[in-house]
Formats: C-alpha cells, structure tokens, sequence
C-alpha cells in the first residue's frame, strides 16, 4: 500500500472482519432505497437498479464469502452443521415472508408487490410457498439463497478435500450453459434472477473466502504488484463510473443495463460487476478509518445482521405505503428522501434495540 495511506489502512485484529460487514451493510442500504421507492436524492448512492452493478450482486456475492471464511476457520463437520442450521433458517424467514406479506395483502393493505391475486388457489400457492416454486413480497431473493445453500456442502466437502478446482469448473460450465442455453438449466424456484447464472456470484465468493489466507500470503509476497494492480482497478472503475454518468460508453450501456441484461447476468456485466466488487472491497482497505468513522456506525449494524436487516426493509414499507400516499408525497425528492431516510433509521434502531434486549435477557 502506498505510504500515505498507511495510516488509513485497514488493520485485521483477528474475528470478524469489518469490511465485509461495512460492504453489506451498504448493499443493504441501497437494497432498502431502491425497493421502497419514490424521488429521492439517496439514489446517487444506489444507482437506482441503472448502474454497472447492483446491491443484489453484492448480497449474493457476500453471502458466499462469509460462509467460504467462516468454513476456513472451523472443521468440515462445524461447517456442514452451520450451513444446514442457516439454511433453515433462510427457508423459514422466506416461507413467513411470502405467507405474511400475502396475508396482510388480503387483509387490504398495500404491500412492495401488486396486491395478492384472489383468484389463485390459496392451497395451491401456500405448497408452492413450501417448496419455493411461489414466493411473494421480496420472497424469491431469499429462495435463491437457499437454492444456494443446499448446494454449498458438497461444494465445501471437495474444497476440504482439495478439490476447489471442480467446484469452480462446476460453476463456470453451469453458467457457461445459462448464457448459451438457459433452457437446460432452469431452477424449479420463484426467482426474479437466474439461478444458473448467478449461482457463480455465490460460489465464486465461497472459493475466495475459503482460501483468502492463501490469497493473503501470496499478494503480501508480492506488495508493488498488489498495489499497482488495486490501483489500476480503482482508475478502470472510476473511468468506467465517469463514463457512465456522461454517457462515454452508450454501447457499453445498452449491453449490460436493463432487467434483461441483469436477471441473465451476461458476460459483459459480470466482469463490470467483478470489477465494482474489488474496488469497493480496496476501498474499504484502503480507506478504512475515514469510511468507518463517517459511515461506519450505520453501516455496520446493518451488514452484522443483514437477515434481521432485509427482513426490516419490507417490513418498513406497510406503514408509509398505508399511513401516508406515499406515492404523491414523494414525487418532490426532498420528501421522499426524509421518508427513505425515517424508513432507514427505524430498521437501524430496530436492529439496536433488539441487541440491548438480547443483553439483558441473557
């Protein structure tokens, strides 16, 4: 790193690490701006589902370089039992979210998604809910990850047996095939985004936090090389933001952008993604203590308990889309910037409040 920044620079005092949860942190922020809606100002940071890269890339993304390093700590067992136990978990909260979203939808409130159709079976949704072939209100990017998820111990039992190799072959033919024929490998799920392509967002984090400590050892063996390759990935990036705003790069646009584009991941957009995901990881490394004290306390308790956290950001959204027209209200970007900023500030103070009560209970 270069001298000056030294003093900025990230610092690993062993546990947790900080940047994955301050980078989550924001992806869910931006998550929470974009799907709640309205005029606002915050969509600078967010991109507004109009840029390069999304907060759902980055969510999936996280999501497998958590479990990739918190597998690089523990025994095949531990891990094993983790996955399982979190998978449950997933599963359940999108089963209650699809249920409870429907219900109070058929109660008349006004919930992200269209009102639930009546017309349909409601026994018949209900076992599609079960099995993750139904979802609803947000439900579906939950299924994906537990899609995900049942697929992670046998990518983690080749990894402990030396075989990372296969699971990224794995990985890269499944997507391979998603881009030249989507139709073989379709997902039996409710998803908005394509399992088959962007399962290698899940497992290519996964590789790289299972052996980020390799990793690590190898770029500090080489410090220029690093430092001049973050650099160069951090002027691209810049250039690329840049370009983007100005419209330098329409052709670069119109083949990335747009839900077509996003649902399949193509290839031109998974390598600006890749890209976005090393800047701002480097930005955080590099950046650390300016970005931790101005943002760190917001962020971070987020991204800590980023279940908690999605789960919050829909539920915000039943009382402003029912006790105000929220719609009308934000059509001036001041107001829906307060209200974005109200709805944000209640899932941070949930996520506190409920850490005091756990505290003193236990």
């Amino acid at each position: 790193m270069f001298s000056w920044l030294e003093s900025w620079g990230y610092e690993a005092q062993g546990g947790r690490d900080l940047r994955i949860d301050w980078l989550r942190g924001f992806c869910l922020f931006a998550m929470t701006i974009d799907h709640i809606g309205g005029e606002s100002f915050l969509y600078v940071f967010s991109g507004r589902l109009n840029f390069y890269i999304s907060a759902a890339e980055g969510f999936y993304f996280i999501s497998g370089l958590t479990l990739g390093l918190l597998a690089s700590r523990q025994t095949l067992l531990q891990t094993l039992e983790r996955t399982f136990s979190r998978t449950l978990v997933l599963y359940r909260t999108a089963v209650l979210i699809a249920l409870g979203f429907m219900a109070l939808s058929l109660l008349g409130l006004k919930v992200w998604y269209d009102p639930w159709d009546r017309k349909q079976n409601l026994v018949e949704f209900v076992a599609g809910v079960l099995t993750l072939q139904n979802g609803y209100n947000g439900s579906e990017i939950l299924g994906l990850y537990v899609l995900y998820m049942l697929f992670a111990p046998l990518a983690f039992w080749l990894m402990y047996r030396g075989r990372t190799w296969v699971v990224l072959l794995a990985a890269g033919v499944v997507y391979g095939l998603s881009q030249a024929y989507p139709q073989v490998v379709g997902a039996p799920i409710a998803s908005v985004f394509k399992a088959a392509a962007w399962q290698i967002l899940f497992f290519g984090g996964m590789v790289l936090g299972f052996h980020r400590q390799a990793l690590a050892r190898f770029w500090a063996a080489r410090p220029r090389w690093r430092d001049a390759l973050g650099a160069g990935v951090l002027l691209l990036a810049g250039l690329m933001l840049v370009g983007h705003v100005r419209g330098w790069f329409p052709s670069v646009d119109q083949a990335v952008l747009g839900p077509a584009h996003t649902e399949a991941l193509v290839w031109p957009r998974l390598l600006l993604v890749a890209l976005y995901l090393q800047a701002f990881y480097l930005l955080v490394t590099w950046f650390w203590r300016p970005l931790a004290c101005g943002l760190g306390w917001f962020l971070l308790p987020l991204g800590s308990a980023s279940l908690w956290a999605f789960t919050w950001h829909l539920l915000v959204m039943v009382p402003l889309y029912n006790l105000t027209d929220y719609w009308a209200l934000t059509q001036n970007p001041w107001m829906g910037t307060l209200l974005q900023t109200l709805a944000l500030g209640v899932i941070w103070g949930s996520i506190l409040l409920y850490r005091r009560w756990r505290a003193r209970v236990l």
